[in-house]
């Protein structure tokens, strides 16, 4: 998509219901996605993109770019991490929380409507490092994973009920918490990109996640949420102790 722009499909119809297949490979994705943001690339996700992954990134037109594919693993790894810290860590980077996206400070009510949800869902937040909240775009994609996952899991069960509750919880979480500010956040991340590699993967963030969301949105929905991740830009206070993202 364009820097300002959102696909509105003219006629939203009901999603075709995805597989128990379908849904693990959308798990791996978003958990794919998390991975790249909620820290740096290290030797073991760098060795998964060059070989196991390589396939299935291309398929996702995520192309790795010679230097990444190909360069020495200690210079490559240095370039990402240099990268990483200027995108979403040091002072002056676009801070991945929503609290921060939405009120220009951290761990804001924002933090503790997700904590509610992954506890919902029968989920913990816990610290990886300090200074880190839940509301960390890296968690919250993460959190998608996960129900997806567990929505696999209730098909292969035939576990019906319980299929379409982790379906509901999905929707509920992307209509909610993801939806109001994830593509705008990525975009401007994207705007602040020179690595190639962070480039494609918040692009891929965008797609992914408006996509996911026009399936399980009215159109009415769809437009308020163009409007809320539109909203102008709020630079936070600085502070060093905000890092990487934690788990669940």
């Amino acid at each position: 998509m364009k820097t300002d722009e959102f696909i509105i499909p003219e006629e939203l119809d009901s999603a075709p219901a995805l597989t128990a297949a379908d849904l693990r490979a959308h798990s791996g994705l978003y958990t794919l996605l998390a991975r790249c943001l909620e820290a740096e690339v290290d030797f073991e996700l760098l060795a998964l993109m060059r070989g196991p992954l390589i396939e299935t990134l291309a398929e996702l037109g995520l192309e790795l770019g010679q230097d990444v594919a190909e360069g020495p693993e200690e210079q490559v790894l240095s370039g990402l991490a240099e990268e990483f810290a200027a995108l979403f860590v040091v002072p002056g980077a676009v801070m991945p929380y929503r609290s921060v996206f939405e009120t220009g400070r951290f761990f804001q009510p924002q933090a503790d409507i997700a904590t509610a949800a992954y506890r919902e869902a029968g989920f913990e937040f816990r610290n990886m490092h300090s200074g880190e909240f839940p509301d960390h775009v890296a968690v919250m994609l993460g959190f998608v994973g996960r129900l997806l996952s567990r929505h696999a899991e209730a098909l292969e069960g035939g576990d019906t009920a319980a299929a379409e509750g982790w379906h509901q919880r999905r929707a509920r979480f992307l209509r909610s918490q993801i939806g109001p500010w994830v593509v705008g956040w990525s975009r401007r991340a994207r705007s602040c990109a020179r690595h190639p590699f962070y480039g494609a993967i918040l692009e891929l963030v965008e797609k992914v996640v408006w996509a996911d969301i026009c399936e399980i949105a009215d159109e009415k929905t769809l437009r308020r949420l163009v409007t809320a991740n539109r909203k102008p830009l709020i630079r936070p206070k600085s502070d060093p102790e905000f890092r990487k993202a934690s788990g669940l």
